[in-house]
């Protein structure tokens, strides 16, 4: 049994622990238990507490449930505002105090290190560059960032260690796992999309963009696209035969 408290219970409750990264690191007791023994038996109970609660609601009701029931999985039987178990310093308390309101929290996932805590998302879009919708994909669904950040809006029960950089080095560390990144996943080149005219080969026509090809024959480009990819046999409107040109 595991009791923990989240502003966000489907990340945190559900989702966080079938990812792949979060559960084979094995970095908490809770998930070195679900590793060994798997899901199979497994009942998850939510519960939501009024939006207007405030933080210390959520700790008490959290201590309320830790001491009724006793929770086997829980190496801190004392329920605390920044989830850590472990004894932290007065500086980091100040910085997570101060930034309780909606931080974001930036993990390492090779040992699940507590990396750096943004003030907001918008603070994360200004200074790093990282754009929204990216940013959102890692807190939403547990994508893990250049293969190595992992975005929280939760601190991490048991996390190993506690490495909180400066602005400027987590600005560097970013700035070389980019450049990394960019090597490993180079940008995709465009497909060359190619249109057969049947029986008439001066008709014949390529494009890059499918939606230009759907344009120039006045279609339509999900039509257009099923050809191209075999769902659909035979010719287009009787006249065209789609093909991806190498």
């Amino acid at each position: 049994m595991y009791v923990g408290h989240s502003i966000n219970p489907r990340k945190r409750g559900i989702s966080s622990y079938f990812m792949p990264s979060i559960l084979n690191s094995k970095a908490r007791r809770v998930l070195r238990y679900l590793n060994k023994y798997g899901f199979g038996h497994i009942k998850l109970t939510i519960y939501i507490m009024n939006e207007n609660s405030s933080l210390e609601q959520v700790v008490e009701l959290e201590q309320h449930f830790i001491d009724s029931l006793n929770p086997n999985l829980n190496v801190d039987l004392v329920a605390s505002g920044s989830g850590h178990h472990e004894p932290m310093s007065q500086e980091i308390r100040e910085k997570l105090r101060k930034l309780r309101g909606t931080p974001v929290y930036m993990y390492d996932t090779n040992n699940f290190a507590l990396l750096y805590v943004f003030e907001s998302k918008q603070q994360i879009y200004s200074l790093i560059n990282m754009h929204h919708t990216t940013l959102n994909d890692c807190l939403n669904s547990g994508k893990i960032y250049l293969d190595t950040f992992f975005f929280s809006l939760d601190l991490i029960e048991e996390s190993p260690e506690t490495n909180i950089l400066d602005l400027d080095q987590i600005k560097s560390v970013i700035s070389d796992k980019r450049e990394i990144y960019v090597v490993k996943h180079p940008a995709a080149k465009p497909r060359l999309r190619r249109g057969e005219f049947k029986d008439d080969p001066k008709k014949n026509i390529e494009f890059y963009s499918l939606s230009g090809l759907a344009k120039h024959l006045k279609g339509d480009r999900q039509v257009i696209r099923q050809y191209l990819t075999g769902e659909k046999s035979g010719y287009y409107r009787g006249k065209w035969k789609f093909t991806y040109k190498i």
